[in-house]
């Protein structure tokens, strides 16, 4: 006969068998439930980075039409909108050398103001950006191609795009620079830089070239001047300074 001392192991031990089994089950529960979370948090995820995407292409879609100008002096401090637009048509046809202004819908001042310097440190101006938004896209195309003419006049025409594409383009223009060094075709469409036909990627930086960096991400409104980064120094070999507050 069994005595009641095996008997009371038995139950215990059968007992304590439920219970591991009651604790896998209710594991595999909690595991199946977590799968499905992070599948959803997976695809929510991708709902996000695909409704920012839009939201940016919307953004720059927004922008088409319009041109950013730098280094033009301010006629007044409280400049209207009137005299920034009349401004601006001088300056397409005395500075650009077009035949007419071209077609446009309107042009403010906005951003800092920045203070142009002279050798000696005296203030020589006081300037704003100013963005103008054309009648339509090839009318803006024929600004920005004449502002070839404006090479060593301290002057600066550059296309409007929301922040986001502004910094990826600024981390690929040294990139940029240095293939036209090496009399390489390269050009930006948008933010992405090709060379000789061929769309640059920057190399990684490495943790031992800068401890604790990861990889920047291509993802992730618009202050500054525009996409490419500009020098105001021409024939008066100014200074440019913020002008402070």
């Amino acid at each position: 006969m069994r005595s009641k001392e095996h008997e009371l192991c038995e139950r215990k031990f059968e007992h304590n068998n439920n219970d591991v089994k009651e604790v896998k089950s209710a594991f595999n529960e909690i595991r199946s439930e977590k799968d499905a979370t992070n599948n959803t948090i997976f695809r929510l995820q991708q709902d996000l980075d695909d409704l920012y995407d839009r939201h940016i292409d919307l953004q720059t879609r927004s922008m088409r039409e319009n041109l950013i100008f730098t280094g033009i002096p301010l006629q007044e401090k409280d400049e209207q909108t009137e005299q920034t637009e009349k401004i601006i048509e001088n300056f397409m046809v005395e500075q650009l050398k077009l035949n007419r202004p071209a077609e446009y819908e309107r042009a403010h001042r906005f951003g800092k103001e920045y203070i142009e310097r002279n050798r000696d440190g005296s203030v020589k101006f006081t300037t704003k950006p100013i963005v103008c938004r054309f009648r339509n896209f090839k009318e803006r195309e024929t600004v920005r191609k004449a502002a070839r003419e404006l090479r060593d006049t301290g002057f600066g025409i550059s296309e409007q795009f929301p922040k986001e594409i502004n910094d990826r383009r600024k981390t690929l223009w040294p990139f940029f620079q240095e293939a036209r060094r090496q009399g390489k075709k390269a050009f930006f469409r948008r933010d992405r830089l090709f060379v000789d036909g061929v769309e640059f990627f920057p190399p990684e930086k490495t943790d031992h070239q800068n401890p604790g960096a990861t990889r920047q991400q291509p993802r992730r409104n618009y202050d500054d001047e525009g996409a490419r980064p500009k020098s105001t120094q021409g024939k008066n070999n100014g200074r440019r300074s913020k002008k402070g507050h």
